[in-house]
């Protein structure tokens, strides 16, 4: 007779770790690089995120800075914020709206989908790299403005409005994930072009709102670049009373088009189901 035995706990065998699988953080420290490389490398990105704000400061604000306001404020430090805003702007438009448009339609995010890593990963990647990204065009910006320009913001208010800034990018961030989700590479790099340069001069950092059309200064603050633009003017001036209205209007602007890039998202997996 053949007798049975119960197996114990420690004769079943080890579960098997995948070892594909490698570690979320280094996973997402690579992409991170991976991603910088790539803005570092494409010329035409890299003078449209850098060097055009720098040029742009050059040629319609440096000889302004000296100026002072109504109220007595120098015009050199707002100057300067407003085209770091639009650098962010535009850095939100072109590495999330048209790169992720070509990444959707080039079978990139098709294969992404197919490996083991989180889709969470690549998305919080390539936000990553682009607040890294945005703090050095700031970075170039802010130098140039205090080389040429003599302009200077004391060391603690600089770095409030980076923080303050790249915050407040977040929301352009998600405006720029719906146009690479909901359109094609081709429109994405127009809408890209389109957005960034008629929501910079609609939002005043460009030209002042109290120079613009009736029209615009209704507009102004149904748009993003906005708030994010008075925010930072606001941190400069040492005028921050109404700062918590912008900040909310910001968070809805996040939340709208977080909801779009969703629903785009889930659209674009349907497809290919």
């Amino acid at each position: 007779m053949t007798h049975l035995t119960s197996a114990r706990p420690t004769d079943l065998p080890a579960p098997v770790t995948d070892t594909r699988r490698a570690p979320r953080l280094r996973a997402l420290g690579g992409l991170v690089l991976a991603e910088l490389r790539r803005m570092l490398r494409n010329p035409m990105f890299a003078v449209g995120t850098i060097g055009f704000p720098v040029m742009f400061f050059a040629l319609f604000g440096l000889s302004a800075v000296n100026e002072t306001t109504a109220s007595g404020l120098k015009v050199g430090p707002l100057i300067l914020v407003n085209f770091g805003a639009y650098s962010l702007l535009s850095l939100a438009m072109f590495s999330f709206g048209s790169a992720v448009a070509l990444e959707r339609t080039g079978g990139w995010l098709r294969l992404l989908r197919a490996s083991p890593l989180p889709a969470g990963v690549y998305f919080a990647a390539k936000v990553g790299a682009a607040l890294l990204f945005s703090a050095l065009s700031l970075g170039v910006l802010y130098t140039f403005a205090h080389v040429a320009g003599g302009v200077s913001i004391p060391a603690g208010t600089a770095l409030r409005l980076l923080a303050k800034l790249l915050l407040g990018m977040v929301p352009l961030i998600a405006l720029g994930l719906s146009i690479g989700f909901l359109v094609t590479p081709t429109g994405a790099q127009i809408t890209a072009n389109l957005v960034s340069v008629l929501m910079s001069f609609a939002s005043g950092l460009f030209t002042p709102l109290d120079q613009m059309p009736a029209f615009v200064q209704k507009i102004a603050p149904y748009l993003p670049a906005y708030h994010l633009g008075a925010v930072a003017r606001g941190t400069v001036a040492g005028q921050t009373a109404g700062e918590a209205g912008h900040w909310l209007a910001l968070l809805g602007f996040a939340v709208l088009f977080g909801a779009l890039a969703a629903w785009g998202l889930k659209r674009d997996e349907s497809r290919e189901g």
